[in-house]
């Protein structure tokens, strides 16, 4: 081969190998880029519709029976069919609950037999009865609260019943409502994401809401997007398998693995299919990519045309273009190198982010301290290792008195600036590195108090129960003190080996109840 023919191909074989070698890397890291967050979105997905239902579970399980305990007068309406008295007495209440979260969605009065006496939302299904509804069976026959995801004539949500009576007398039951797309709507507003809710269709022979629409065995009952609109989507979603790439429509789709979502007799009755349109970001990298294409075509004609009708120029300037290309070497490796150094910057402030999220998701938003999921896990840790030890292991219950009338009389601002400064109280007043005080729920707190005495956790208890004291909250409604006080219950033990852990946070319960029953404002022990 000639001299020319070598130059060339020696050239050309250069470029093609800084071509591919660029392309490898660009591949590469878009398909590490992708998976990761992929991921995120995956865990993001699974975090928000456990963590919504837990948080649904606890919060509105304590509230109907603190709505049923705390309003006399409406249970009284309810008892003597009073339906105009009773009217009048919710209108505010349903304003606030619908205040507080905008995906509370009604409150009902069935008595015993079966027949809806009030429904906030929908008056037509006044005067229906609904005895044959496995939920309110079950509600009937067993006379105590029910609650979980009940898919009903009235549709799928959160249902949380609580009975009612007159003296010893069963009268029937009210039941609060809260509709189940909570997670739904925090993916769409986060990710973008689209999800949708199918039931097998067994457990939908009774539901009468026309919009439902019918896929093979599976019913869709709710959805957030408008892509869950077309059937034809829905069918495509349906037979791919997770994370797979499918397109309809001209749009570009990543489905993720599905979710279980149980009843409250925690029966598998179908699953949670969600979808994340990666049209923008998959038309992006293609441009991306025919950007690039075009630029790598471009020189690698423009060298060949130089090379060849150049040769006879290059042979005479060889030691200067060999220089010229040495230069443009180093340039494009020194690129890579600057696009491998941001990309790693990237990665490094996305796990900064994942980190701050995860400590985020362990605080309580209103009162800054540790919130019930924290405590859940701190406390596991803590009690097998005093099982282990035969250490003891103590644990204070602490409740603000009369916190629903502070919260009606002063308003909710009120309250929530009184929740966080008893909050911060509270925990100042633990000096140990082990001890842990979280808000527990509501009104509230739990401490757990790792190797301490029941005197010194008494003590303790004392102190916190001051300090809140001294903080001079004005509380001209309270019958313990003119000011915000708690009552604590203390309970101290050193775990069997076959105790279970809950025994220890019922033993504080009762303790805080009878705090309560003794007048408030006090610390008893179990």
């Amino acid at each position: 081969m000639s001299i020319r023919g070598r130059i060339i191909s020696m050239v050309l074989l250069l470029e093609i190998v800084l071509m591919v070698t660029a392309a490898l890397l660009f591949f590469n890291e878009h398909q590490k880029r992708e998976y990761e967050t992929l991921f995120y979105i995956g865990n993001s997905l699974k975090n928000h519709f456990e963590g919504n239902a837990r948080e649904a579970e606890q919060r509105y399980s304590s509230r109907v029976a603190g709505f049923v305990k705390s309003n006399p007068a409406i249970i009284d309406a309810f008892i003597g069919k009073d339906s105009a008295h009773i009217e009048r007495l919710l209108e505010k209440k349903i304003q606030t609950l619908h205040k507080e979260d905008d995906f509370f969605c009604c409150i009902t009065f069935v008595f015993r037999d079966g027949t809806v006496f009030y429904h906030s939302q929908n008056a037509q299904q006044i005067g229906q009865n609904v005895a044959s509804v496995p939920f309110a069976k079950e509600s009937f026959e067993s006379q105590e609260p029910v609650s979980g995801l009940v898919l009903s004539l009235a549709g799928l949500a959160y249902r949380y019943s609580y009975p009612v009576f007159d003296k010893k007398r069963y009268v029937g039951m009210v039941v609060l409502v809260v509709r189940p797309t909570r997670a739904m709507t925090m993916l769409a507003d986060d990710f973008n994401a689209e999800c949708g809710i199918f039931v097998d269709r067994k457990y939908v022979a009774r539901y009468e809401d026309e919009n439902v629409r019918y896929i093979s065995d599976k019913a869709l009952v709710a959805w957030q997007g408008e892509s869950f609109s077309d059937t034809g989507f829905v069918e495509a979603l349906l037979e791919g398998d997770a994370l797979e790439r499918f397109e309809f429509c001209g749009q570009a789709y990543r489905k993720f693995a599905p979710l279980t979502i149980r009843n409250y007799r925690d029966e598998k009755i179908g699953q949670v299919f969600t979808v994340l349109n990666t049209t923008k970001q998959f038309d992006e990298f293609r441009a991306s990519l025919i950007q690039a294409g075009g630029l790598f075509c471009g020189v690698f004609i423009l060298t060949l045309m130089s090379l060849f009708w150049g040769t006879g120029f290059f042979l005479k300037q060889v030691q200067s273009l060999q220089q010229s290309l040495e230069l443009k070497v180093a340039k494009r490796t020194s690129a890579l190198q600057a696009l491998n150094e941001t990309l790693s910057l990237e990665i490094q402030e996305r796990k900064k982010a994942q980190r701050a999220l995860k400590e985020l998701s362990e605080k309580d938003v209103l009162t800054g301290i540790y919130n019930r999921r924290k405590f859940n896990s701190y406390y596991e840790t803590e009690w097998s290792a005093a099982r282990r030890e035969g250490r003891v292991l103590s644990l204070l219950m602490i409740d603000i008195d009369l916190f629903k009338i502070y919260n009606d009389r002063y308003g909710h601002l009120a309250g929530d600036q009184a929740l966080h400064q008893v909050a911060v109280t509270l925990n100042q007043t633990v000096s140990r590195p082990r001890d842990f005080v979280a808000r527990y729920g509501g009104e509230e707190f739990i401490c757990l108090l790792p190797e301490t005495s029941q005197q010194a956790a008494v003590q303790l208890a004392e102190a916190m129960r001051r300090h809140v004291e001294d903080l001079h909250y004005i509380h001209e409604f309270s019958d313990a003190a003119n000011v915000i006080t708690v009552s604590i219950g203390v309970a101290s033990m050193i775990p069997g080996k076959k105790q279970a852990k809950e025994e220890l946070i019922d033993l504080a319960d009762k303790a805080l109840y009878l705090a309560k029953n003794d007048g408030k404002n006090c610390t008893r022990v179990a």
